[in-house]
């Protein structure tokens, strides 16, 4: 008899598995369709994405790692060449659109471990809710159209974690296999990859003398994955950002707060640039939580703080791990990385926190399945609100990169215009292309504005630096001098219209004009 119900207990579980299985996949798929849905088809890559986009090609292109450069983080750059090499394409339009594809899948996959992780916390019904959030969370859909870091980077991190709270040791032990390669996406890895070596000899401080040998292995593990790494980076580029800029900034971070004096962040007092950092941090959080977060958060806080064990305070120490670079990164460099993307990473441990909330709340109810239902619908139904708020004008950006083709015709150095003038850059790129990266001829000088008030002394500043012409757009966050001249152009003798793109048929007008520096200087 007693047989007879293990089997039907067993059955049970099966059935249960298999429902919440069919769950996850359901909004898998729904994720899918609607980032592609939404995916920027004609769109080339710019920036950061462009960056890794040329490693990747240089890569593809010569069958081998680059001896002449390497980006900071080469992890994700690594990953992508590997299939631009099995896909073959000539086409540089089609390899950039397989970094794109790239970072909206492996988006979508950040959805499975964080589901493992929830499921350590609460019942599976409630896990199914955590994976949700970050599946349609809005930020994450419009990160994962960049082809930047950040997804491979979450991935990784959020994988490494769930491995790390897990009862069998073989799969504690790969987490850091896991969070080493995070480390070579983004080298502040390091900081969570100490926290959990640490962590890892509070969890097994009973075993004594076997805790040493794991740690050999785990070292050995970290040893093989960023030593060749280390020294790659270090014969190309002089130092490796995952050690050496690491305790630079710790250094540089611990001289700003220890000294007394003005510094080189000029009038900036170093407390109240901590005091700033520190409330910029707190803003982007309470930001970054809305739509999905801000309802539960504060209560999931507060119940992780209660009974706490290894992995309660694994999830709290975590937090304060992953907190450490952003908080860095809005303090202490001379121009602070003002980007809520610093703080993605938490959004796994924000689902924990908000899915502890739903089953306190919500657990014991009778009908708690309909009411999980109502919520998986409703943060379909509000990221979607968000996403449509704070999506990218893609229109926009097309006409943008056909308008940019017409600058590159017809000027030699200009003002960065951001974001429009970053696809000066991807448009060079793509004339050369295949020409490899250190080969790449970039004739467009870009300058940017500095503390100029009028446009005469930044002219005057810029002349040398090589500008030649002016871009002007009626985007109301220019500074105030370029806005007049854009809307009274018949003021600036020294100026010349030679282009303005309303008269080829765009939706967003651009004015070029031409500095006339014998007139500007009489």
């Amino acid at each position: 008899m007693q047989k007879k119900y293990h089997i039907l207990d067993e059955n049970l579980k099966n059935k249960i598995f298999s429902q919440y299985s069919l769950i996850l996949l359901i909004i898998i798929g729904i994720s899918c369709l609607i980032r592609f849905y939404y995916f920027p088809t004609e769109i080339p890559l710019t920036a950061d994405a462009l960056y890794y986009f040329w490693y990747s090609s240089d890569i593809y292109q010569i069958g081998a790692l680059p001896n002449s450069w390497t980006p900071a983080n080469n992890g994700w750059s690594i990953f992508v060449s590997v299939f631009f090499t099995m896909l073959g394409s000539e086409n540089i339009f089609e390899l950039m659109q397989i970094q794109r594809i790239l970072s909206v899948v492996i988006s979508i996959s950040i959805t499975i471990p964080v589901y493992f992780l929830c499921k350590k916390f609460v019942a599976r019904k409630f896990a199914v809710i955590g994976a949700s959030l970050v599946a349609f969370d809005p930020r994450l859909m419009i990160n994962s159209f960049l082809g930047i870091t950040d997804p491979l980077y979450l991935l990784l991190i959020s994988s490494g974690l769930t491995l790390f709270l897990s009862s069998n040791k073989k799969l504690v032990i790969s987490s850091f296999f896991v969070i080493s390669l995070a480390t070579t996406v983004r080298g502040e890895g390091i900081v969570f990859l100490v926290g959990l070596f640490i962590l890892f000899f509070i969890k097994y401080k009973k075993e004594k003398y076997k805790v040493i040998f794991n740690y050999i292995i785990i070292i050995i593990i970290i040893t093989t994955i960023l030593l060749p790494v280390t020294m790659y980076r270090i014969d190309t580029n002089g130092q490796d950002p995952i050690f050496t800029r690491t305790i630079d900034s710790a250094d540089d971070a611990l001289l700003k707060v220890t000294e007394k004096e003005e510094n080189d962040w000029g009038n900036d007092n170093v407390k109240d640039r901590i005091v700033n950092g520190f409330k910029t941090l707190i803003q982007y959080l309470v930001w970054i939580s809305i739509p999905n977060f801000v309802i539960f958060l504060p209560l999931g806080i507060f119940l992780i703080f209660r009974n706490k064990n290894f992995e309660k305070n694994t999830i709290i120490i975590s937090t304060v791990l992953m907190l450490i670079p952003a908080l860095y990164a809005y303090t202490f460099p001379s121009n602070p990385a003002l980007d809520t993307r610093y703080l993605y990473l938490l959004f796994p441990i924000f689902s924990v926190f908000t899915v502890l909330s739903i089953e306190r709340i919500i657990g014991k109810i009778t009908k708690a399945n309909l009411l999980i239902m109502i919520i998986l619908c409703s943060i379909i139904f509000s990221s979607m609100i968000f996403y449509d708020y704070k999506k990218i004008d893609y229109e926009h950006e097309k006409e943008s990169f056909k308008i940019m083709k017409e600058v590159l015709l017809k000027v030699k150095g200009v003002n960065n215009l951001p974001t429009e003038s970053r696809y000066l850059n991807t448009i060079q790129t793509i004339n050369q292309w295949p020409t490899p990266y250190s080969e790449i001829e970039f004739n467009i000088e870009i300058i940017s504005y500095e503390n100029e008030d009028n446009l005469q002394d930044w002219i005057s500043k810029s002349k040398n630096k090589g500008l030649t012409h002016i871009l002007i757009d009626n985007n109301q966050q220019r500074p105030d001098f370029l806005k007049e001249v854009f809307f009274e152009e018949e003021k600036y003798t020294y100026l010349k219209k030679i282009y303005d793109s309303r008269n080829q048929g765009f939706n967003y007008q651009l004015k070029i004009f031409e500095i006339n520096y014998e007139l500007f200087e009489s």
